[in-house]
């Protein structure tokens, strides 16, 4: 019996409400011991969607574990309201209350949101319109974006930029805020997705949508406006510090070249070719390391001399530009074929030092030697573009089909 099989036993749906069409959107709301909003926020909700939202859809209030009179609330308000139903576990886990609800799910798309409707409901048409459309696959409400409108304390607010600027850091990650509790899914993606995630606490969605920009999905932000509920139940430090091993853990199995999906016709395909965009990247990350290495060149120049400093302060660079390269400009984020296209970065890198230093032995002069190193790193740079893109990262291979 599968781990999911287990939870699907261990949940209880009530029984009088079973949709006979399937609805465009399922909205699930995970609870825990919240008796005093749950009839407020699910009334506001609802009167929302029946108001002003375009599509069909089904409120699920998904109770995991509550010992309070939390579950007899939801299955009351699932009794007598259309398009409300409840749910049941056993136990207690934000993820695992996601993992249930949105197994073997019926609607097209699947989202959540908290209960204290943090979020402004304003949002969830921007949130779910691009995932219908086919624009997007995974979408997700922002408090880091441009345009959001955020009210939380300075301690909540400290914790979260670092948290996701270490997500930037250790992933290179393009969605800025992994934690808004205001998500939605397509319904083939999460069937592909969920059973992925081995996390049923906190650290479910940072992993989703990791997972999800992994195998190329597209993940659309919407800014949003976001009171934060000062009586939340959230363990900060305990949350902070399991987020952390989950990081841990998810580095590791990247690393290992692990977390690859067969999403079949959910996939996104890829583009033919991204000369474009692969070109500008270069150019920033070329930039970036040639005013380190020319600032080495002149820090080491007088004490080792100008063909020693050369080599030193191309060498020192030249490692993480095959790595950014590999990384940001051709996409590669795994463990395929890494070895030799280091090998081969290392190669090109290595046959420039060589025409540079060679250029450098014959020169005299500071000034004469800077503009004879800028000269040669920038005709190795447009060798170094054409040769990485054509040996060393073959044309069309995206991110996607790389790990």
């Amino acid at each position: 019996m599968t781990l999911i099989d287990q939870h699907r036993l261990s949940a209880t749906v009530h029984p009088s409400q079973q949709p006979q069409v399937a609805p465009i959107v399922d909205i699930v709301i995970p609870v825990y011991n919240e008796e005093a909003v749950l009839v407020e926020s699910v009334s506001q909700l609802h009167r929302y969607l029946i108001q002003q939202f375009p599509f069909t859809w089904r409120i699920t209030i998904a109770d995991n574990a509550s010992t309070d009179t939390t579950w007899q609330i939801a299955s009351t308000l699932a009794a007598t309201i259309p398009g409300v139903r409840a749910l049941h576990l056993d136990q207690k886990g934000r993820g695992l209350a996601l993992r249930t609800a949105w197994t073997d799910n019926d609607a097209a798309v699947v989202a959540y949101m908290d209960v204290d409707l943090s979020t402004g409901l304003d949002a969830l048409l921007p949130l779910i319109a691009p995932l219908i459309s086919g624009h997007s696959d995974v979408a997700i409400g922002s408090r880091l974006a441009t345009g959001a409108t955020v009210a939380r304390g300075p301690r909540r607010e400290f914790i979260s930029r670092t948290y996701n600027n270490i997500l930037h850091v250790v992933f290179g990650n393009g969605f800025r805020d992994a934690q808004c509790g205001f998500k939605a899914v397509r319904t083939k993606v999460a069937d592909v997705l969920v059973p992925m995630v081995k996390d049923d606490s906190w650290f479910f969605d940072t992993e989703l949508l990791l997972l999800a920009e992994r195998n190329g999905l597209r993940v659309h932000e919407v800014p949003v406006t976001w009171i934060d509920d000062p009586n939340s139940s959230v363990h900060i430090t305990k949350t902070a510090r399991a987020d952390l091993r989950g990081v841990a853990r998810l580095a590791g199995m990247f690393v290992r070249g692990e977390g690859r999906a067969d999403l079949g016709d959910a996939a996104r395909p890829p583009l033919a070719d991204d000369f474009g965009r692969q070109i500008v990247v270069f150019v920033k990350i070329g930039v970036i390391s040639t005013i380190v290495s020319l600032v080495l060149f002149l820090l080491l120049r007088g004490g080792v001399g100008a063909v020693w400093a050369n080599l030193l302060a191309v060498g020192a660079t030249a490692l993480g530009n095959t790595w950014a390269n590999r990384r940001y400009t051709f996409g590669y984020r795994g463990t395929r074929q890494r070895g030799r296209h280091y090998l081969g970065g290392m190669a090109i890198s290595l046959a420039g030092l060589g025409l540079s230093s060679l250029a450098l032995a014959n020169v005299t002069g500071s000034v004469a030697q800077v503009v004879l190193l800028l000269f040669t790193w920038g005709l190795t740079t447009v060798a170094r573009f054409g040769l990485l893109r054509s040996w060393v990262f073959r044309p069309g291979r995206s991110a996607t089909m790389s790990s």
